[in-house]
């Protein structure tokens, strides 16, 4: 028995401690194409919960995958949940206003989430100075490539 759950412990460890590290760069490659956005969501799919990051990350995979899935609605719906819960539970956290500022960047116009573009977008440019290197590294790879930032803020914050 002992052996039993031991194996069992060591088979599921792996799914629930998925790096931040690895999320992030399985985030930035989801969007281009069927088989990135599979691979991101299926990787969500076994992560743990247990901070608003990976919570948001969680949404963000949810609202990516929903047109593959057949369950447009119901996965939009729990996906802009999540990302919400993550920004109520962490308002000063850059990485959760990045995740939800990416998601409604890259929505289709006709999905009702698009109000809080210009809140994140301000609150990435007022904060991305604190975040460490790598926060930063990782946040302004996104941002050099977004609509949303204008080249004056791109020139503001060094890209």
């Amino acid at each position: 028995m002992l052996r039993i759950c031991l194996l069992f412990f060591i088979v599921c460890l792996p799914l629930q401690a998925q790096s931040v590290e690895e999320i992030q760069k399985e985030y930035i490659k989801a969007s281009d194409s069927k088989e990135s956005t599979e691979k991101f969501y299926t990787l969500m799919e076994s992560v743990a919960l247990n901070t608003p990051v990976k919570k948001a990350y969680k949404g963000a995979s949810l609202m990516m995958y929903s047109k593959q899935s057949g369950k447009l609605r119901q996965m939009l719906k729990e996906g802009k949940k999540l990302i919400e819960e993550a920004v109520k539970e962490a308002p000063t956290d850059i990485e959760v206003h990045f995740i939800r500022l990416s998601v409604q960047e890259h929505l289709p116009k006709i999905v009702p989430y698009r109000s809080n573009i210009v809140e994140d977008k301000d609150f990435i440019l007022q904060n991305l100075g604190n975040e460490s290197e790598k926060i930063r590294k990782y946040i302004k790879g996104y941002i050099s490539k977004s609509k949303v930032f204008t080249q004056g803020d791109k020139e503001r914050i060094g890209i």
